[in-house]
């Protein structure tokens, strides 16, 4: 799961969040608030790190992005899974 603050050096020396499987996260302009769970990563051909996002609940909607999309705070916000879960 998601470790607070965990951060790396990426290409260009720019800092990214490590993405791991089992990542939540929330768009930012969901009205709805929906909660998205990462359920897979893999490299596509074009050499980017992308993530399978399924949303939690009952709808099976998914949806696949970048990690670069993911850690970008103008389109995702990263959610901490609860104490209940």
């Amino acid at each position: 799961m998601r470790r607070c603050g965990s951060v790396e050096w990426g290409i260009f020396r720019r800092k990214t969040e490590i993405i791991e499987v089992g990542d939540l996260f929330r768009k930012v302009d969901d009205n709805l608030g929906r909660v998205w769970e990462v359920t897979r990563l893999w490299v596509t051909v074009d050499g980017l790190l992308h993530a399978r996002l399924v949303v939690l609940g009952d709808s099976g909607e998914s949806i696949i992005v970048s990690t670069m999309a993911l850690a970008d705070n103008g389109h995702f916000r990263s959610v901490l899974p609860s104490l209940d879960e």
